[in-house]
């Protein structure tokens, strides 16, 4: 080949992967984070926590763990022991459904929207129409209006890291509401859209023996001490 052609594509090539990098460093702020708690507008004059998952996701069961050891700093919990989706990318997850709680500093609330595989709602029954619109009117006929537009835009509307122009309600397929935690209080309010570690590293852990040392195990310790940091953020 033609020395001054194999140059001319090795400009062009050049000039493509710039352009890439370029434009994905240039998106970057428009984006928001994932796995990680950044601070939205909104506070409320008491301290309320708005836990939105399903029966089946495992970054829920993740996340209960962490969340279920900060509020028993500050309340009582009822709930269920329950693993995630067995056909999920990280099957069988331990975790907590959370079905109340009692405390006489913090308001908590617990959503879960569809059933263990996506294919219903929390009960077994068929949801008409997609799962995103579906999540959506549940939200909006179970939570405040600032609450429900809070959820709706970091989860429908904007983009999140990592995820190309998409929201991360359209990141995963099926295309639904994925797990978020909302801590908001008198100080400001905090939003988390993911998971706080990877699912994966509780799947050898039993149930019993996480409610009993979970708060032992280090991963989970630091995800819980990162959520009572920011209930102390906005107290």
């Amino acid at each position: 080949m033609n020395k001054r052609y194999v140059n001319l594509i090795i400009i062009i090539i050049s000039v493509l992967i710039a352009v890439i990098l370029i434009g994905t460093i240039a998106i970057q702020p428009l984006e928001e984070p994932s796995g990680k708690f950044f601070r939205i507008n909104g506070k409320s004059s008491t301290i309320n926590i708005i836990f939105v998952s399903w029966l089946g996701c495992p970054i829920g069961a993740s996340l209960s763990w962490p969340l279920y050891f900060a509020l028993l700093k500050y309340g009582n919990l009822s709930y269920y022991e329950w693993h995630s989706d067995p056909n999920d990318v990280y099957p069988d997850t331990p975790g907590l459904i959370f079905k109340g709680y009692f405390s006489n500093t913090i308001n908590a609330t617990f959503i879960y929207l569809y059933n263990e595989t996506l294919t219903g709602n929390q009960n077994n029954e068929t949801i008409n129409g997609n799962l995103v619109s579906y999540g959506l009117s549940e939200l909006k006929s179970e939570l405040p209006c600032n609450y429900y537009k809070i959820i709706k835009k970091y989860t429908t509307i904007d983009w999140i890291s990592g995820s190309l122009f998409e929201s991360s309600a359209d990141s995963v397929s099926p295309h639904h509401i994925n797990t978020v935690l909302l801590i908001s209080g008198p100080n400001g309010s905090y939003f988390l859209n993911g998971a706080l570690y990877n699912p994966g590293n509780i799947s050898i852990y039993g149930d019993n023996y996480l409610l009993k040392y979970g708060d032992k195990i280090k991963f989970i310790r630091s995800a819980e001490e990162n959520i009572l940091e920011h209930i102390s953020m906005v107290e």
